[in-house]
């Protein structure tokens, strides 16, 4: 019966929450650990510049690949116009209509290839900058890539430890829960799980530490003189006198 309960065995009620609480607050650090956090953060930065670093060497192959087609026709009109002025310089054309026409073909084509080095000059330009962003953004990745290794390190060695103070914890709980009445701790369950993780609180001074309300003279005469398990008129915790 829980009105036969002995002080001493009350009093390791509040051994059993001491472990409660611990366990709790280990659980809570290990589902909120800032290093944790920042890891998170650091590889969503990494997933944005693999994305973007993505983007510009595909944008930087494609403007490669424009200036070879540049670069290619500024030698076919070249070689071209050598072709033609040679024709026309050599004497073998003498029809002044003809010689007029092949005179004309040869400015188009050099125009054609002022035009052609003009865009080339543009192209080396955007080149130069894409190939820029990319050295940037493998620089800022490999960056990221570091920091994401020594949080992961980190936070590992972090949660290990944790996770070896929960163990120890809940060993030690599990052990003082062993030595108290079935009923007790089906009760002190049912009043943690009610009241925020904590079921049972001493009286210090006259006051529950529970809920921190200070009781009244008579009702803490009182239970200093009940035995058995009693409850806080306040917070309904189960006070440890």
């Amino acid at each position: 019966m829980l009105k036969d309960v002995d002080r001493a065995v009350l009093t390791r009620l509040l051994d059993l929450q001491a472990e409660d609480s611990a366990i709790s607050r280990l659980q809570l650090r290990r589902a909120s650990l800032p290093e944790a956090q920042r890891l998170a953060e650091v590889k969503d930065l990494l997933d944005e510049l693999e994305s973007d670093l993505d983007i510009a060497t595909k944008q930087a192959d494609e403007i490669a690949r424009e200036q070879a087609r540049i670069e290619g026709e500024i030698s076919l009109v070249e070689a071209k116009t050598g072709k033609e002025e040679k024709r026309l310089f050599s004497g073998a054309v003498a029809n002044p209509r003809e010689l007029g026409a092949l005179q004309a073909e040869v400015e188009m084509l050099k125009r054609k290839r002022s035009t052609a080095e003009d865009s080339l000059l543009e192209v080396m330009v955007q080149r130069d900058d894409a190939v820029e962003t990319m050295q940037r953004l493998a620089s800022e990745r490999e960056g990221a890539a570091s920091q994401a290794e020594q949080l992961s390190a980190t936070v590992d060695a972090l949660i290990s430890d944790i996770d070896a103070q929960l163990g120890s914890h809940q060993e030690a709980r599990q052990g003082i829960s062993a030595e108290l009445p079935e009923d007790l701790v089906r009760l002190y369950e049912q009043v943690r799980d009610a009241k925020g993780g904590v079921g049972a609180a001493a009286l210090v001074g006259g006051a529950c530490q529970g809920c921190h309300t200070q009781l009244a003279a008579k009702e803490v005469e009182r239970l200093r003189a009940a035995g058995g398990v009693q409850r806080c008129d306040n917070c309904r915790r189960i006070l440890v006198v």
